[in-house]
């Protein structure tokens, strides 16, 4: 898929059953063509405290935000739109696009799916590894050819998906148990722009924003 596995699996931070989970997760930044990779983000962490550490507000930077490729100092926690994207809108049994995200549909698919990115991660060594990347580069390849024998060419690709902007409050726990979060390659992926810049606006044009994800009142 075009989302990169991370090498990171969730993980909890006890034995327990009400341990904590934590999981791998990606910020990224379309209108300036940089991301940011968390390894372990906590289901209890609330957004805007992560935010608030890697986008403090001007006044506790001495008047500039701290990447230097921000220009215009557009990115500060108070003034960023957050949103994931509502992957799997097909029906079942569709023909999925090879860029698109496919669902597992049972648990065994799940656990099939599980093992095979600990694989790729290296976890049972490097024969193992080669195997997994084998197997998924055949899928691929007859993925691409039910594709292009339906549609004539990989470029006739579906609309894109439709998003759901996420409130700064809500912790990563509240977004991950909506029923519109799928979660690729176990990489928790979220979408964001400086709220008033032009490409969040051409965004927004070809990813209809079905919903917001907030506190109930």
């Amino acid at each position: 898929h075009h989302f990169p596995h991370s090498g990171r699996l969730p993980s909890s931070s006890s034995s327990g059953r009400g341990g904590e989970w934590t999981w791998p997760s990606m910020f990224l930044y379309p209108s300036h063509k940089q991301s940011d990779f968390i390894e372990y983000m906590s289901e209890s962490e609330m957004l805007a405290m992560r935010m608030s550490e890697m986008f403090p507000e001007l006044e506790d930077t001495g008047g500039e935000t701290q990447m230097p490729w921000d220009y215009n100092n557009e990115f500060t926690c108070s003034n960023l739109a957050v949103y994931i994207e509502v992957h799997c809108t097909e029906n079942v049994g569709d023909l999925i696009h090879p860029e698109n995200v496919e669902r597992l549909k049972d648990q065994g698919e799940a656990m099939r799916f599980y093992e095979a990115s600990r694989a790729l991660k290296g976890d049972e060594g490097p024969e193992m590894a080669n195997l997994a990347r084998a197997v998924e580069r055949k899928k691929l390849h007859k993925q691409r050819k039910a594709w292009i024998k339906k549609h004539k060419s990989l470029w006739s690709k579906p609309e894109p998906y439709p998003v759901v902007r996420i409130h700064p409050a809500m912790t990563l726990r509240d977004v991950l148990v909506d029923k519109r979060m799928v979660v690729p390659n176990f990489l928790v992926t979220f979408v964001v722009f400086p709220e008033n810049h032009p490409a969040h606006k051409e965004y927004l044009k070809e990813h209809r924003c079905v919903d917001i994800i907030q506190p109930d009142a």
